[in-house]
């Protein structure tokens, strides 16, 4: 067995899968024999902040390690909804993953959450975080802005051209405010 850890979790909601995140699966297997990909807040979909479902992200993110030529027997995607009591929510998260060693996160709730725990926490090395980001790319499709095709993986724009994702992320900003789910 080579010098690499057994296995990683990588924790995200991919509201879509971008091409920063791509390049962080591409630096964790580097690094690990092999990935979890946990997509986190499954139970959101088709709100301004989660426009996509669960398999809608599980698909865009499977086709984008395909077409990235990423041997998917060392990936598995697991998807985990959120926890209204934080302090329960490792366990639920640890609960649903394979044993594993390296945990990649650069969300500081999910660091206080393991300041207690033997988990290895690794901050990723994102690439133009400024650039490769959910929000700016939600906020530019948004816009119809069509440079956010750029940031994501060629199938991740299919697939968001596919199910209408485009006009769904409008109509969800245009009405979001008349809905019962509003924080407004």
């Amino acid at each position: 067995m080579s010098n690499r850890s057994k296995a990683a979790v990588l924790l995200g909601r991919f509201q879509p899968f971008h091409l920063g995140h791509l390049a962080l699966v591409k630096q964790i297997l580097i690094e690990c024999k092999d990935l979890y990909l946990v997509i986190g807040s499954s139970q959101e979909n088709y709100t301004p902040h989660n426009p996509f479902t669960t398999g809608e992200r599980i698909r865009m993110i499977r086709h984008s390690l395909l077409d990235a030529k990423i041997d998917m027997n060392r990936i598995l995607l697991i998807h985990v909804a959120d926890d209204d009591n934080n302090a329960r929510w490792l366990s639920n998260v640890m609960s649903y993953v394979p044993p594993f060693d390296l945990l990649y996160s650069g969300n500081l709730f999910i660091t206080a959450l393991l300041a207690h725990e033997s988990i290895v926490l690794r901050n990723p090395k994102f690439i133009l975080k400024d650039i490769y980001n959910g929000t700016k790319i939600r906020n530019m499709i948004l816009e119809n802005n069509l440079q956010w095709q750029n940031l994501v993986p060629t199938p991740v724009k299919e697939i968001i051209i596919e199910i209408k994702g485009v006009e769904r992320i409008q109509k969800l900003n245009s009405s979001w405010t008349d809905s019962p789910f509003s924080y407004e």
